[in-house]
């Protein structure tokens, strides 16, 4: 019987875009190889895409942080090594494949002795259909007309194989739920850097020391282990090298083939380590506990509802006694303030899975957001810096968006609707969407080394006045004759019984607009 192979240095299974705008699909080795030629990887899901952009990370953190240099560095020699591979412009071939050669039976996703992120032989486990593997399964396979029967080839099944990996859920029998968590990705609120080719967006990811500056310890990747950990829900201490924790086998998986096909898997719980102040993973935003006075990842899957990233732009950019940044935001920032990126800003992407009891992936999110790189490099600002006085605006955006909310819902009990909070969500949906762009452009064009902060302000809340005062008039002119009447009504607030009317209701949201903007200093915007 011929030996079953696919090595994934070798063959093509990883789908990328090149700076032509041409999907292709490529092997690992050529990825890293060709990286500074591509745009971008382009696999079927925003989530799939950064569970790839950790391995390639893992690999780069394999290679880079054992050498003689790396291993006598200390933080500023850490800059200057990154710098020599930036102003590198591409990764050199022979070092990666020299790696590669030393581990290539290793990447055989069909080695019968030691499977690619597998355990060979598991079968005491949760047997699962190859739906189990592709994230957001029925709304994938309704695009695609398949079924739950259904088998992929090798190349997709590499690519949704690392998608368990990082993002699985708690289904398992109920004897291996205990200390289970959904994958180790799936707990992150994700951020992460893009540059303007897949090699920038590799090395703007790739943070050469750890977060209290020190270079990052050595350690093994999961393909490098003389014996796989194979224990059931296994506890480690927290990674102190990058190979490691960018390589974390969350699960322990065997994938079932035949004939070609890959048809399902057997899966169970794998590795974890306590969230709690884990500052070596880069890649999240982070909560602070007021009891504990303690960090942990701001896990998002139980969040009620996804927003644009500029919102929670605090979460991302802002540095204090309780919020912190994360870790890539952090090094991007110390990046620009030494002049080590040539870029006049820099985009940041947000990811966020959102799980239904943990046991279904109910939504997924993705978002990006520009920052100007001398902006970058002021996020420690004190409380009169860019950085506080964005957040202000923010919240302050956030605050006329809920006085047209309740303008929607007055005027439904105007009109004797009883579909208030449904209007009041409907029309802040529709002002935020009128308020994205306009605000990413304004993000985008500070440059705090050239424009005044207080005009700067201004500019911006002089556009988010005008948009929402419009959204106003244009809620007023659809609530038709009966909310123009009015009518007599108990106010939700004050429990008092008063009149309503389209022409009174809109003269309160006046009032309130120009209260709130009066009471934040911005009293003469728009006169």
């Amino acid at each position: 019987m011929t030996e079953l192979k696919f090595n994934l240095l070798d063959e093509p299974w990883i789908i990328v875009t090149n700076l032509q705008g041409k999907e292709e699909t490529l092997s690992l080795t050529e990825v890293l190889v060709r990286s500074h030629g591509l745009k971008s990887l382009s696999g079927e899901m925003p989530s799939q895409d950064v569970a790839i952009l950790r391995l390639l990370l893992g690999v780069m953190y394999a290679i880079y942080t054992r050498t003689e240099e790396y291993k006598n560095a200390k933080g500023k020699n850490c800059l200057e090594i990154w710098k020599n591979i930036w102003d590198g412009g591409c990764f050199s071939e022979d070092i990666i494949k020299d790696y590669f050669e030393q581990w290539k039976d290793r990447f055989d996703l069909l080695d019968p002795e030691r499977p690619f992120y597998q355990i060979a032989g598991l079968d005491d486990g949760t047997h699962a259909g190859i739906e189990r593997m592709i994230g957001d399964a029925d709304r994938f396979f309704q695009s695609r007309n398949i079924n739950n029967e259904v088998s992929i080839m090798y190349p997709e099944a590499a690519r949704w194989l690392l998608y368990l990996n990082a993002y699985d859920t708690i289904t398992m029998a109920p004897n291996r739920r205990k200390n289970l968590r959904v994958g180790l990705l799936g707990q992150l609120n994700i951020v992460y850097a893009l540059g303007e080719s897949l090699f920038e967006t590799l090395m703007l990811n790739f943070r050469l020391y750890q977060h209290n500056k020190k270079p990052w310890r050595s350690g093994q990747a999961a393909w490098e282990l003389d014996v796989p950990r194979m224990g059931d829900r296994t506890e480690i201490p927290l990674p102190e090298s990058g190979e490691e924790l960018f390589t974390l086998q969350s699960r322990r998986i065997c994938l079932k083939h035949k004939d070609g096909m890959v048809f399902g898997a057997v899966v169970y719980g794998g590795d974890y380590f306590d969230p709690i102040n884990a500052f070596a993973e880069p890649m999240t935003t982070w909560k602070f506990d007021e009891e504990t006075s303690s960090y942990s990842y701001d896990m998002p899957y139980d969040k009620a509802a996804s927003k644009q990233m500029w919102r929670d732009f605090a979460s991302f950019f802002v540095q204090s006694d309780k919020e912190k940044l994360p870790g890539v935001v952090e090094w991007v920032s110390e990046l620009a303030s030494k002049n080590l990126i040539p870029k006049s800003y820099v985009t940041f992407s947000n990811l966020i899975m959102r799980y239904r009891k943990g046991s279904l992936v109910t939504d997924i999110w993705s978002d990006s957001l520009s920052v100007n790189a001398n902006l970058l490099s002021r996020l420690e600002d004190g409380e009169e810096g860019w950085i506080i006085r964005i957040t202000n605006i923010v919240e302050l955006t956030e605050e006329l968006v809920k006085i047209l909310g309740s303008l929607a819902s007055n005027l439904d009990i105007a009109a004797g609707s009883s579909e208030g909070n449904h209007s009041r969500t409907i029309a802040k949906e529709q002002a935020y969407a009128a308020l994205d762009m306009p605000f990413r452009n304004w993000l985008a064009d500070i440059d705090p080394k050239k424009d005044d902060m207080d005009d700067t302000c201004k500019t911006w809340v002089d556009v988010a006045r005008k948009i929402i005062l419009k959204h106003g008039e244009n809620l007023v002119a659809e609530a038709g004759t009966q909310a123009f009447i009015g009518r007599n009504a108990k106010n939700p607030i004050s429990k008092k019984e008063e009149y309503y009317s389209a022409p009174k209701v809109y003269g309160w949201f006046e009032g309130s607009i120009s209260k709130k903007l009066k009471d934040e200093g911005y009293g003469k915007v728009g006169v």
